[in-house]
């Protein structure tokens, strides 16, 4: 079962997340005067007052499955699953990662949701300016959400 609810999400994960990284998980209503999948993610993210960083929001694949590219679920479950500063250290065990990356995702309407990513490839865009993160964002008409990771 998947949790649709962000403030059921924050119960279920963020304490746990907590244990293996800093925590940033924020909700609300999608900015109305932003169209681009950059533009909502900056809006939301300089609400937060966190640095904007343009066109370097990595565009995911919201419905794509783990082993797909530019997979949403994947690129969650690899975050998840693995120690933020020293990818090759566990961190979360596979299936965890994996029922916590579909929550998320589950907070969206999948015909119109978007996800967007600071990092991808090995390749990061601060927004929190912490020395190692991995920031996901999903919005869809009704609803926008970050959960940003951060090396302890």
């Amino acid at each position: 079962m998947t949790l649709a609810r962000p403030d059921d999400f924050a119960a279920a994960w963020c304490d746990l997340l907590s244990d293996g990284a800093l925590v940033l998980f924020r909700h609300g209503a999608p900015p109305h005067d932003a169209f681009t999948h950059s533009a909502i993610a900056d809006a939301f993210a300089q609400s937060l007052g966190l640095t904007p960083i343009g066109f370097n929001w990595e565009l995911l694949d919201a419905q794509g499955e783990v082993g797909d590219t530019r997979s949403a679920l994947g690129e969650m479950t690899k975050a998840l699953s693995h120690d933020l500063s020293n990818p090759s250290t566990p961190w979360l065990d596979r299936s965890i990662a994996d029922r916590c990356a579909r929550d998320f995702l589950a907070l969206f309407d999948a015909s119109r949701c978007t996800i967007v990513s600071n990092r991808y490839d090995g390749l990061w865009n601060p927004i929190a300016g912490g020395a190692v993160e991995w920031g996901f964002m999903g919005f869809d008409q009704s609803r926008i959400a970050l959960l940003l990771l951060a090396a302890k």
